[in-house]
């Protein structure tokens, strides 16, 4: 019976590792570290502690470093969460976080070699290589990030019909790198938004924008409203994808998810929706007087694309008065083309709109979205943002 059970325990223990292995990063633990750090492959670890910035800062990167190491079973990327597992620090010598060791293959698994290069993910890839002779197969992310000069700087930030983030960086700078594949994201959620500039500026040796901007370190973001007398603001929040585009979101008047994504309020009216709500329980009398305020609402409307999202609730309730299921046939076709993948990035905008509308006369609650930004608030990073001095 003894047999059997630690038979079955070293079975989970291995199906934890492929588990973990799959989903990218391999989680250590004392119960399965010397299974996977046995010295028969290349192992880097990471030891870190949820609660460090830094670590947060780097997770992204790491997570690509090793899924992009996901072709090969030589190389293994791996953490150890060092705050629950404090034992396993303290047998390597771990006095800060993140704190990274490379145990290479046919080497002695109780003297590692300490990491000491970059936390972006070009140092980390590189040194991987290094050490492995394999080359990791990482896939970037698409930038639509707008490169700066001064000139080009001096325009865009003074045009008042564009919204401009702007990152001053250094090409020497660790967190500027770390930065980078966010950044990138960033810029790929806005690029349906034409009055928004996401840019960035090798401002490394460009003594007059320091001077002008007042730079004292890097990176430093700096966001140019859209209008004739706004006043820049320096962004100061979490350098995590969901606290830069909550901030082009307030700042911007954009209604973007970090997937890119129209969030469940973009193409909504207020007053629009509380007529929608009185209809769908309203006799047929009723509905009739609703829509002709639905129109004047309509007729209010302060400019043309606003005037185009009134006009599509009045349809709504055009056809839901000869076809009470319009909205729920609709919505569910809507749906069915933007799961087929036929719809281009473009047009995508145009049909999250329209279902966005059809979910209030189906009677959705936003709690939905409620949910989604307690989820986005949580996730915000409120570890120190840290700067390379000049």
């Amino acid at each position: 019976m003894l047999f059997n059970i630690k038979f079955a325990a070293a079975v989970a223990a291995v199906a934890s590792v492929a588990l973990a292995a799959s989903s990218g990063v391999v989680n250590l633990t004392p119960k399965n570290f010397k299974q996977v750090v046995d010295g028969s492959k290349d192992v880097l670890v990471k030891f870190y502690a949820p609660w460090c910035g830094h670590c947060k800062t780097m997770a992204a990167d790491y997570v690509t470093l090793a899924n992009g190491y996901a072709h090969t079973d030589n190389v293994v990327i791996a953490e150890v969460n060092a705050d629950d597992h404090r034992d396993l620090g303290t047998k390597f010598g771990v006095e800060g976080f993140p704190t990274l060791k490379f145990f290479p293959k046919g080497g002695d698994v109780k003297t590692p070699e300490d990491y000491s290069g970059g936390r972006d993910l070009d140092s980390l890839s590189s040194f991987v290589r290094d050490k492995t002779g394999v080359a990791a197969r990482i896939k970037k992310p698409v930038s639509h990030v707008t490169e700066l000069n001064y000139e080009k700087f001096k325009k865009l930030s003074t045009d008042e019909t564009k919204f401009v983030l702007v990152e001053f960086y250094a090409p020497w700078c660790g967190h500027c790198k770390s930065l980078a594949p966010i950044y990138a994201q960033l810029s790929e959620v806005f690029q349906n938004d034409e009055h928004v500039v996401i840019a960035n500026y090798n401002a490394n040796d460009d003594a007059k924008v320091k001077a002008e901007v007042n730079i004292e370190g890097f990176p430093t973001l700096i966001a140019f409203p859209a209008s004739k007398d706004a006043k820049k603001i320096e962004y100061d929040g979490s350098r995590s994808l969901e606290a830069l585009v909550a901030f082009v979101n307030e700042h911007a008047g954009t209604q973007r998810t970090t997937e890119g994504m129209l969030d469940q309020s973009a193409g909504r009216m207020e007053a629009l929706d509380a007529i929608a709500r009185k209809y769908i329980a309203a006799s047929k009398a009723q509905r009739t007087k609703l829509i002709a305020a639905a129109k004047a609402a309509a007729d209010k409307a302060k400019d043309k694309t606003q005037a185009k999202l009134a006009q599509y609730y009045v349809k709504v309730m055009e056809k839901m008065n000869s076809a009470s299921d319009f909205a729920s046939k609709e919505a569910e076709r809507l749906t069915n083309i933007v799961k087929s993948g036929a719809v281009s990035a473009s047009k995508l905008d145009g049909f999250t709109i329209r279902q966005n509308v059809l979910n209030v006369f189906l009677g959705k609650s936003d709690e939905a979205k409620k949910q989604e930004e307690a989820e986005a608030e949580a996730k915000k990073d409120d570890a120190e943002r840290p700067k390379d001095e000049l």
